[in-house]
């Protein structure tokens, strides 16, 4: 069985330490990370957006999480998940869950494909340990080596993607903070 998180989870996916002024912000670049790993176009940043300006704060599924997502559309590339850490904590306007400092991004390209990974994303999030360690990680490839981790012990050992070099020949060196990128104070 193919590793549900790490599989549809590029390390281009995920930004450590992003700073958001609203939720609007943290939703944009939660979108910008799915672009990033090839999973949207930028038309689905938009549909994110607009799902919460119609329906609400209810992305905000737990204490500090938003699961950011759309319903599936042609701007979606292949199913996939984005990880943003926010360097300061951002309310959407939930009553309970407010406010957040982990946004997660959902994309999928179809009613179903995406069942088995959010079931994986959920346990992987249930933990408060896991969820510390996560929000505490100083880069994009330490959340990687979380959730390859978890993998392995999920699924008896055997290897995930986040395990596997990648193929394209291209240089992996650590991913830049968003900060860093910016020009800004982490």
């Amino acid at each position: 069985m193919e590793a549900p998180l790490s599989s549809r989870l590029p390390l281009e996916a995920i930004r450590v330490g992003v700073g958001a002024a609203d939720w609007r912000a943290a939703v944009r670049a939660v979108g910008e990370a799915l672009v990033a790993g090839g999973i949207t176009a930028p038309a689905y940043t938009d549909e994110m957006i607009a799902t919460v300006e119609a329906l609400g704060p209810y992305i905000v599924i737990a204490p500090g999480i938003a699961l950011a997502h759309a319903r599936p559309s042609a701007a979606v590339r292949r199913t996939g998940f984005a990880i943003v850490t926010l360097a300061e904590p951002v309310a959407f306007g939930h009553e309970t869950n407010d406010p957040v400092r982990l946004v997660v991004g959902l994309a999928a390209a179809d009613e179903t494909g995406h069942v088995d990974a959010l079931a994986a994303l959920a346990e992987f999030l249930a933990d408060e340990e896991r969820q510390r360690a996560l929000l505490a990680a100083p880069d994009p490839a330490s959340i990687g080596a979380l959730i390859a981790a978890y993998e392995r012990a999920r699924f008896g050992g055997q290897e995930t993607a986040a395990d596997r070099a990648p193929d394209d020949g291209e240089p992996r060196g650590r991913p830049e903070r968003e900060t860093e990128r910016s020009g800004g104070i982490a």
